[in-house]
């Protein structure tokens, strides 16, 4: 069974329920799932965080064979931990995944992701995100997750 490191904004709310979402629809396909936010935890106390032991769990997550990056590359600009956790994973591992739901986004323009998120060992998933009832949401992830899966598969070992 492959470990996935679910990287992307996990600061707040929506973030958060993003990556539960699709942590959800990942796993029928067979999937152990780590998610930043939830491995956090481990690291705090009294709602006080420890970030250099956070940090160094995500750098042994991204740096780690065992795992396979997959990154969330929305907003006008990468998260930052998100950026740097694709560094160290696609040149120690040599594959990554990445996906953008933003609908900002024009692929042949470079508009709203950067070229860096396409050196070679990467698979790049688009799927803009038009729904705008939670009932529509379950559906979404699902072919989210299904093409992240096809991504996934087209990847060498």
């Amino acid at each position: 069974m492959r470990t996935l490191y679910l990287a992307g904004g996990l600061f707040n709310a929506a973030e958060r329920l993003h990556n539960l979402y699709l942590e959800k629809h990942l796993k029928p396909y067979g999937y152990n799932i780590l998610l930043p936010q939830r491995e956090a935890v481990q690291f705090s106390e009294d709602d006080v965080f420890d970030g250099d032991a956070i940090m160094e769990d995500c750098h042994a997550s991204c740096w780690s064979p065992e795992n396979l990056y997959v990154g969330c590359i929305d907003g006008a600009d990468a998260d930052g931990g998100t950026a740097v956790e694709y560094g160290i994973a696609i040149s120690i591992t040599g594959r990554a995944v990445v996906y953008r739901t933003d609908f900002r986004t024009a692929t042949d323009k470079e508009l709203g992701y950067n070229a860096m998120f396409r050196i070679k060992g990467t698979t790049f998933i688009y799927y803009p995100c038009y729904f705008t009832e939670l009932d529509q949401a379950d559906a979404y992830y699902a072919e989210l997750a299904r093409r992240i899966h096809e991504g996934i598969q087209g990847l060498s070992s």
